[in-house]
């Protein structure tokens, strides 16, 4: 089944001691992009915690928020506030302008978070479990949508495939029927003939047919395929000049191009 990179989900832990916030946002990316809002944590938890997303979330462009609440688990980073404060005091009496001392809030490494066991590890990654699971459901739920128009669009580029062919096969008869000599014919049926593109490109939808039907993330395959189906509908327009076959190539490309603009939010 084709599986969305667009999610959304919400995490909770809660204790005695501590209550953890986590929210996930996941967007189309080519790769596994994470960027995080919260305290500052030790290497180890982001460590764990971006392991666990990659290996759950595979691609995309995810935004972590986490938001932390704890009693005498939060410490002050007091030489960081001192050399700040120097800073601050420094700049307004050299340039004689007052500072708003607020914007020492927005600055994550003052306050840091002095848990670093395996207890809060355990306890945030819960949090973040919970979060991941909703942003899965929903890449699912929304994948089996794009699935839907996906197929839909498959189907009338494989009518377009089969009036292409219909077509071509007309023609060639009629060629054969040509009285003219051998060599001429011959040269002139070559000349037009696109079987193979034509099996090239049937080949290509049940691959593409076989990847929605895998469990297997199929994204960057089909992305892949449907850019062959694309080469080979060029091919047929430059070496088939019929006004009919021209029709429904032009509605096969138009058809790929769809399907490529859906795909593209596919994992």
């Amino acid at each position: 089944m084709l599986i969305s990179m667009t999610g959304f989900g919400l995490g909770h832990y809660e204790d005695k001691s501590i209550s953890i916030d986590v929210e996930i946002r996941s967007f189309n990316s080519r790769y596994f992009e994470l960027q995080t809002r919260y305290f500052d944590l030790s290497s180890e938890t982001e460590y764990k915690i971006r392991k666990f997303l990659k290996d759950n979330l595979k691609r995309g462009s995810i935004t972590l928020s986490i938001k932390i609440d704890s009693k005498n688990q939060f410490k002050i980073n007091n030489h960081k506030i001192s050399s700040l404060l120097e800073a601050y005091k420094e700049i307004e009496k050299k340039y004689d302008i007052q500072l708003d001392y607020n914007n020492l809030l927005s600055n994550n490494d003052l306050i840091r978070f002095s848990t670093s066991n395996k207890s809060f590890d355990n306890k945030i990654l819960r949090a973040v479990k919970m979060a991941t699971e909703q942003v899965i459901s929903m890449r699912k739920k929304e994948g089996n949508d794009i699935q839907k128009e996906f197929v839909k669009y498959v189907k009338i580029a494989q009518k377009d495939l089969k009036a292409i062919e219909s077509t071509h096969l007309k023609e060639m008869k009629r060629l054969h029927k040509k009285n003219s000599n051998n060599e001429s014919k011959i040269e002139e049926i070559e000349k037009i003939n696109i079987i193979e593109e034509i099996d090239r490109t049937k080949s290509h939808f049940k691959q593409i047919e076989l990847s929605i039907k895998s469990r297997e993330l199929s994204g960057k395959k089909i992305n892949f395929i449907l850019q062959e189906i694309n080469r080979e509908s060029n091919t047929i327009l430059s070496k088939f000049l019929n006004k009919s076959i021209a029709k429904y190539a032009i509605s096969l490309k138009i058809q790929a191009e769809k399907l490529r603009e859906q795909i593209n939010n596919i994992l």
